[in-house]
């Protein structure tokens, strides 16, 4: 029995190797079989130099696995779901963005662990070319970076592109000069009781701070410390914050408060001064309790309009809800142009560059409503594109 089953196995074998051997010459001689297609490799690509105004860049924070954030390009015009996704680069433990608007260049900020999970805390910051997204330069972080949900200025580029600014908190607050020619850090200022780094004049960091002022830090040519000035406080911390969120129009800050105010700095020069405050709503709108909401509340287009989500009830707690309705501001007249409504509400927003600008709302499913922003006609949401917490939308250059 058992030599019967060893000599089965052994024909067994031959006869594979006899098909094997034979199959390649059968199969060539048999001209009517038609022939295989050409498998198409993969390919590299460049993106171009200035991105088209449809495209944005989603600040995905991953909240839910800050291991997997990412920087997503996104053609937010495009109607075929797999023709939307321009690029991708990993933002890791709540990673920080911006970019250069001449310099072709991508700035990351994120943190990692020796072990994963675990082991020593390091932060590195990641110099991309936006073209290829290949990694021009990694620097070792000094300090703690600061590490929160996505801001719009925990990083900035100085008005010539020669700097860049990055904000720290270890708790201590600092913010760090980058010498974006030689890609070499220059110098960390302290900035005791403020943070973030709005940038003013030529070579100016602004931060607002813990006492409701505002912190100008003066550099010379080099990025080094030339002077600090406070300004005194322009609203109480208590009683009438304001969001950390300015918009900026014609060398001015646009500081919204809690509560419907508008507060005007000037950031032309190297110590920005305060010039006014006025008010977002009616007197009716006021006693309905309307009020600004959401993460990343507003943005600008190109004529330099305000977009700002609003919610009616408001109340203590409310101003990071968001809201049905998107009110579109002409800032210089202080006046009111527009109300978009939102049907599936709205937590961030962001404005596309041109003259036929788009609304990108995340809305409250995480995905993106796009709207005409000049009519508030909707288009289309965008959704399945690896976002997960899509809480901050940038426009592209």
């Amino acid at each position: 029995m058992r030599r019967t089953n060893l000599f089965s196995l052994l024909i067994s074998v031959a006869m594979a190797l006899l098909i094997m051997l034979a199959g390649p010459a059968a199969l060539a001689a048999n001209t009517s079989l038609p022939p295989l297609p050409i498998e198409e490799m993969g390919r590299v690509e460049q993106l171009p130099a200035s991105y088209p105004e449809d495209w944005v860049i989603v600040d995905e924070s991953s909240f839910f696995n800050m291991f997997g954030g990412k920087i997503i390009i996104l053609d937010i015009a495009e109607k075929t779901h797999a023709k939307r996704m321009k690029g991708m680069m990993s933002k890791s433990m709540l990673g920080n963005f911006t970019q250069s608007k001449k310099r072709g260049e991508f700035y990351i900020i994120e943190s990692f662990n020796e072990r994963g999970a675990r082991g020593k805390k390091f932060d590195v910051l990641v110099i991309y070319d936006k073209q290829t997204l290949n990694i021009k330069k990694e620097i070792i972080w000094p300090t703690d970076r600061l590490q929160s949900l996505p801001e719009r200025y925990s990083m900035a580029v100085s008005k010539d592109e020669k700097l860049l600014y990055v904000s720290n908190f270890n708790p201590a607050a600092s913010f760090t000069v980058v010498n974006l020619d030689t890609q070499e850090i220059v110098e960390t200022i302290g900035t005791p009781g403020c943070v973030l780094t709005y940038p003013a004049g030529e070579r100016s960091v602004v931060s607002i701070c813990s006492n409701g002022g505002l912190l100008s830090t003066v550099l010379d040519k080099k990025g080094k410390l030339k002077s600090r000035q406070r300004m005194d406080s322009f609203f109480d911390t208590d009683k009438t914050p304001v969001y950390e969120w300015p918009i900026f129009v014609a060398g001015k800050g646009y500081f919204p408060s809690f509560h419907g105010e508008m507060h005007v700095i000037d950031f032309s020069g190297d110590v920005v001064k305060y010039i006014e405050k006025w008010s977002l709503v009616t007197e009716q709108e006021r006693a309905e309790n309307w009020r600004p909401g959401g993460m990343a509340l507003t943005d600008r287009d190109d004529e330099g309009h305000l977009y700002i989500i609003m919610h009616p009830d408001g109340h203590e707690g409310s101003q990071t809800h968001g809201g049905p309705q998107v009110w579109v501001f002409d800032v210089e007249k202080q006046k009111r142009l527009r109300i978009i409504e939102v049907p599936n509400w709205a937590v961030s927003l962001a404005v596309t560059r041109g003259k036929n600008p788009k609304l990108v709302i995340t809305n409250g499913e995480l995905n993106l409503d796009i709207f005409n922003a000049k009519n508030g006609n909707f288009i289309q949401t965008v959704s399945d594109f690896n976002n997960v917490t899509p809480l901050l939308i940038h426009k592209s250059y």
